[in-house]
C-alpha cells in the first residue's frame, strides 16, 4: 500500500521544486526580488541627493565668481549672511517662529 503523501509528491515532484526554487529567488537571500527593488529605491533616493548636492554646487560657484570680480557682491553677501553694515546703520533682524 502507498502512502497518499509520498504518492501526492511523486506525481508533483517537478512542481513542486520549481514553486520552492521561484520562492527561494524571489523572497530568500542578498539578491531576491525584495532586496533587488529595495536597492533600486535606494539608487533613486541616492542620485536625488546628488542631483541636488550638484545644483547647490553650480550655484555656490556662480557665487563664488561673482565674488571674485564684483565688489557690490562681497558687501551684499557680508550685509545678507553675516550681518555686518556701515559705521552710520543699524541692523534689524527678524526672525520668524
Amino acid at each position: 500500500m502507498r502512502h497518499p503523501i509520498r504518492h501526492y509528491l511523486s506525481k508533483f515532484k517537478y512542481v513542486i521544486a520549481l514553486a520552492i526554487f521561484i520562492v527561494s529567488i524571489g523572497f530568500i537571500g542578498e539578491h531576491s526580488i525584495t532586496e533587488r527593488l529595495k536597492r533600486k529605491q535606494e539608487i533613486a533616493t541616492l542620485q536625488s541627493k546628488i542631483a541636488e548636492q550638484q545644483r547647490k554646487f553650480e550655484e555656490d560657484n556662480r557665487v563664488l565668481e561673482a565674488l571674485k570680480s564684483d565688489p557690490e557682491a562681497v558687501r551684499r553677501v557680508a550685509r545678507e549672511k553675516y550681518f555686518m553694515k556701515r559705521q552710520n546703520e543699524d541692523v534689524f533682524i527678524i526672525e520668524d517662529e
